[in-house]
């Protein structure tokens, strides 16, 4: 699901899920101690109510015994007499000697091996009991009644032990609804105060990301605030500076072409005028046109470095307006250009470098390919232009060479005229500015789609 794509959503639902297995967790180990505190203290209690019974027999004539007895039993703490014990004794556990420690410390007259206790989940094997100890009580409760059992005898005579026979509380359930209602409680609280811690911890990446969009529409764009953690502190630092370095690359490379540039003009411009001197002859009109060629790579390397950095300010225009001149300049001299697309779409962008972009790429069909079909479309978010032709197209193995610098066609379409390799260079990098795409593929019908793809972007900033 996309709502969980994000940082913030991640990161709120595992502090939400932590919250709830540590609760789980913390209310299953409580409910533990907390049922063994209840079941050792019946136990205790039912001990000390049977320590109690027994001192008191042990002081009365022996003709009370029966009246007492009878008496002291019940339903919930059942009282009886017998010869002998109930059950065979065994080898105590720890539980079992901590209640026998007890019940000669409140009966001290008790001596060695006239007492046995049996405390367990279950009744010892072999257990001798009274079919009047349930009495009333239906098997099917007698068989599902739970909690830990206490069958205690005490020793009084020669032929007589003293017997009891108790239940302690039943187990409870670990998840009552209350432990739902409260998990549930916890996590809308938690969960309004996660999200918006996690919206401030969060907040510096997300700037960080849409720095780096703006970085990708415009290079000298406002620097990142240096803000929030330490460790995104650092991030934007860094991105700062490599801002910075960009820019400074940028700008050195077209300040390093107009230096270029400004020191070739000079000779070739001397030339120019020596040659002009000379008589008419062929090998003046070659000269003439070599350096006019020379003319035409030194601005064009000039336009490929200024891309980048032409400091033109984004407008919003009408792009199915701009695209539609572009193709009836091209049509009043000839080209045979067609175009398609809605009436009105708004974009914002640098008019001139976008204008000079789509001429580049256009002017390659009607060079290439003879004719040009231009379309303009909204697809989703995005504004895509193509243009199509029915040229020999692209080998493959070079579509993926065709945009580097100076890179020219090894085919036999390809003039020594037809330029220097710049201009889907500079288109790339016009429209790569404007944070778009621009890719070419060959059709099957023949000839050379071109696709250009760009954000929809109304103001700066922010996608429509």
């Amino acid at each position: 699901m996309k709502v969980f794509d994000s940082l913030r959503a991640r990161t709120v639902v595992i502090v939400i899920a932590g919250l709830v297995i540590s609760n789980a967790i913390g209310y299953v180990l409580y409910s533990r101690d907390k049922q063994e505190t209840l079941i050792f203290q019946d136990a205790f209690d039912m001990v000390e109510r049977a320590a109690g019974i027994s001192r008191l027999l042990r002081d009365i004539p022996d003709d009370w015994n029966a009246d007492i007895v009878a008496a002291s039993d019940s339903r919930a703490f059942r009282v009886w007499a017998s010869e002998t014990p109930p059950f065979e004794s065994e080898a105590p556990t720890t539980e079992e000697e901590e209640l026998e420690t007890y019940v000669v410390n409140l009966v001290p007259r008790i001596r060695d091996n006239e007492m046995r206790v049996w405390f367990r989940p279950e009744l010892p094997e072999g257990i001798d009991l009274p079919s009047a100890l349930f009495a009333g009580e239906p098997a099917t409760v007698r068989e599902t009644r739970e909690g830990w059992l206490l069958v205690l005898s005490i020793n009084h005579a020669e032929a007589s032990w003293l017997n009891f026979f108790g239940r302690t509380v039943p187990e409870t359930s670990y998840f009552p609804t209350f432990l739902a209602l409260n998990l549930l409680m916890a996590v809308f609280v938690l969960g309004l105060v996660a999200l918006w811690l996690v919206n401030r911890v969060t907040a510096p990446l997300q700037n960080l990301a849409q720095a780096a969009e703006r970085l990708g529409l415009d290079l000298t764009s406002e620097p990142l605030s240096e803000a929030g953690p330490e460790e995104v502190r650092v991030a934007a630092r860094a991105f700062n500076a490599m801002q910075s370095r960009l820019i400074r690359q940028v700008e050195g490379r077209t300040v390093m072409l107009a230096a270029i540039s400004h020191d070739l003009r000079t000779p070739i411009t001397q030339l120019r005028l020596r040659t002009e001197l000379a008589p008419e002859s062929n090998e003046r009109a070659k000269n003439l046109a070599t350096l006019d060629d020379m003319n035409v790579i030194i601005g064009t390397c000039l336009d490929f470095a200024r891309v980048s950095n032409d400091g033109e300010p984004r407008t919003t225009i009408d792009l199915g307006s701009l695209v539609e001149s572009i193709c009836d300049d091209f049509a009043d001299i000839g080209g045979d250009v067609t175009y398609e697309g809605p009436e009105t779409t708004r974009y914002f962008c640098k008019r001139i470098a976008l204008k000079r972009a789509i001429t580049n790429i256009i002017e390659n069909a009607l060079t290439y390919g003879g004719q040009a079909r231009v379309t303009l479309s909204p697809v989703g978010r995005d504004l895509v232009i193509c243009v199509e032709d029915d040229g020999p197209g692209i080998p493959d193995a070079e579509i993926e060479t065709v945009f580097q610098p100076f890179c020219r066609l090894a085919s036999d379409q390809v003039r020594s005229s037809d330029g220097v390799g710049l201009g889907l260079s500079i288109a790339q990098s016009i429209i790569e500015d404007h944070g778009g795409t621009v890719a070419l593929s060959n059709r099957q019908q023949g000839g050379l789609l071109v696709m250009i793809c760009l954000p929809n972007v109304l103001k700066s900033g922010r996608k429509g």
